[in-house]
């Protein structure tokens, strides 16, 4: 499950996605409070390919089928499970046809420790990471809604002692063939499989972040030892 991410300011990130052909310019700043607690429903930065060309924008992370008769929260929506999302009703379409991928600094999970819930932020050292997603467009009469799920998958061996699954993650050499809608699924299914997170680590936040109206920057500050995945 990933039910909590953030995207911190990164010239990086966005000097990657232009190299490489991705609009850019209907991308909020990164600065703003909302991207640093990100929860269901709220509104994230996706990149897909669509009819026209390589576009970056703002998609309602909470995925509405195109085919729902309404929009609603009813059942959770914000996550995919990669071995089943081939064959899921909701997923199975936006899967084949409409993949994305989700800019991030990291993600936030929670543990017990010494029987208490306690949450970690769990990020890359080189600061930025990539997730597999998918997406969709609603629409009824003039409501039009584009929104989107992370995939996720069994945990890597080194994150299983805290959590046993994690986000799909998807690399720039990747990114071409995983948008492109025309490619066989015998090329995609094999970047579903976990991916050792070499070069990670993660340490334990203020349990405020639990609140998704918490917006502040500082919540991703460790109150605890800072630890590498593998160690």
């Amino acid at each position: 499950m990933c039910g909590r991410y953030n995207v911190i300011d990164s010239p990086e990130v966005i000097g990657l996605l232009e190299g490489m052909g991705f609009d850019t310019s209907g991308m909020k700043p990164m600065t703003q409070p909302d991207m640093f607690n990100i929860a269901p429903t709220d509104d994230i930065l996706v990149a897909i390919k669509d009819e026209v060309a390589k576009i970056v924008r703002e998609m309602r992370w909470w995925l509405t089928p195109h085919w729902a008769p309404e929009v609603t929260a009813k059942y959770s929506m914000f996550n995919a499970k990669a071995e089943t999302v081939e064959t899921s009703k909701a997923f199975g379409g936006p899967f084949r046809h409409r993949r994305a991928i989700v800019p991030a600094s990291g993600y936030i999970e929670w543990s017990i420790v010494e029987g208490i819930k306690q949450p970690f932020y769990i990020r890359p050292e080189s600061g930025y990471c990539f997730f597999a997603g998918i997406w969709d467009r609603w629409e009824k009469g003039d409501e039009l809604l584009e929104s989107c799920a992370i995939l996720t998958t069994e945990a890597s061996p080194s994150l299983k002692t805290l959590h046993p699954r994690q986000p799909v993650l998807i690399t720039p050499e990747q990114f071409d063939t995983w948008l492109d809608a025309s490619v066989d699924l015998s090329q995609i299914r094999p970047m579903l499989a976990p991916k050792e997170l070499e070069g990670w680590v993660y340490y334990p936040i203020s349990k405020m972040v639990g609140n998704a109206k918490n917006k502040d920057g500082e919540l991703m500050k460790p109150v605890g030892d800072m630890k590498k995945l593998g160690d």
